[in-house]
């Protein structure tokens, strides 16, 4: 104990973004007293363990290092199953698990936002106002105390989408000030090169986000409520979509590996613009490219992994590009959600027919 308490405060304290000034307010001690426990210098009193290891929500063997590592265990652990309750967990499901580990270590920030995500979620789908308090008082709290920017930029956001749907303007636009304008922004400043001889690589990480985060910014005008659903736009939201997958083309070429999921995507919302025009033939054929990305998604997702990409503007991207918050399709595959989206009744003025049929066939078999 007398060789590691003071190193594992100091780890408990950083990770749960607590200054050493909010932790001396909390056991009713000196900054100083706390400074003195991190550096070794002196060790808490007996009397002050279970108070620390009711603030850090850890045991007292936790505490003096006999079980550290299975705590570190058990948080990752609850990401990814948020992670994948995220993709297939219902919302209360969502809910409840967030409350769980919430109850667990009250001071992680990324489950904070996470319970908070979910209650928003709740709320646009129930219209139940007395969920909103919670939510924003969550987000504040990241917001406020949180230190890792990641985790804080996705708090911000959540608030801000709260107010925009809660016809709060201003308060959205106040909230989104706290943001970095998009030319200082990490990837920007690192393609600027930073002496490490990666100049070429940070360049093509730039590009890559770049021409994803405009291929869904499309996706999304499309779907904006914006831009009424109504016969005369639609022409206009196949031409955008379309537009979107031939930027995706243009950048990754043929070997497109995780990005044939995006048009996937584009592929079966253009079908939906085309069955509603009366276009059977044009949407089977939107069906039948979407099926196709589909499958070399899926294929892309189980082969291609540690591989690179082979577009000269990305040709130096490992796919995928290791980043901490890179997220894929775990529980189900590509095909599996495309068919189930074809299920549809919107499609059974062409489910006879024998190539929409194939199409099925073709998901059917690679579905899970």
């Amino acid at each position: 104990m007398n060789l590691k308490i003071g190193q594992i405060i100091k780890k408990l304290r950083q990770e749960n973004k607590i200054t050493q000034e909010q932790l001396a307010n909390a056991l009713y001690v000196s900054p100083q007293a706390i400074s003195r426990w991190e550096s070794g210098t002196c060790y808490p009193d007996i009397e002050s363990l279970p108070m620390l290891a009711d603030v850090f929500s850890v045991s007292v063997d936790e505490l003096i290092g006999y079980k550290l590592s299975e705590r570190e265990e058990e948080l990752a652990s609850i990401k990814k199953e948020m992670s994948r309750l995220g993709e297939v967990g219902k919302i209360n499901e969502r809910i409840a698990f967030a409350r769980e580990s919430m109850a667990k270590y009250p001071f992680d920030f990324e489950i904070k936002v996470n319970l908070a995500t979910c209650l928003y979620h709740l709320w646009n789908d129930i219209g139940d106002d007395s969920l909103l308090p919670e939510a924003k008082s969550l987000c504040r709290s990241v917001i406020d105390d949180c230190k890792d920017e990641d985790v804080r930029y996705s708090a911000i956001f959540t608030l801000s989408t709260i107010y925009a749907e809660c016809k709060e303007p201003n308060k959205a636009l106040e909230i989104l000030e706290l943001l970095v304008p998009m030319k200082y922004c990490r990837e920007f400043a690192k393609s600027n090169g930073v002496g490490d001889g990666n100049t070429e690589i940070y360049i093509q990480d730039e590009i890559d986000k770049l021409t994803d985060c405009l291929g869904t910014s499309i996706a999304d005008l499309v779907l904006h409520e914006d831009l009424p659903n109504d016969p005369s736009t639609w022409d206009k939201k196949i031409k955008m979509l379309e537009t979107s997958n031939a930027l995706y083309k243009m950048i990754y070429g043929d070997d497109l590996m995780f990005y044939h999921v995006r048009l996937s995507r584009n592929y079966w919302l253009i079908s939906t613009y085309q069955i509603s025009q009366g276009k059977e033939d044009e949407a089977i054929c939107s069906l039948e490219r979407s099926c196709f990305h589909a499958i070399e998604y899926d294929k892309a997702y189980t082969n291609e992994h540690g591989k690179t990409y082979t577009s000269i503007f990305t040709d130096k991207l490992i796919y995928p590009y290791p980043c901490k918050d890179f997220h894929e399709l775990s529980e189900h595959n590509e095909c599996y959600y495309i068919l189930d989206r074809l299920q549809h009744k919107r499609y059974d003025e062409i489910r006879s027919d024998h190539r929409f049929a194939t199409v099925i066939n073709e998901l059917e078999k690679r579905a899970k």
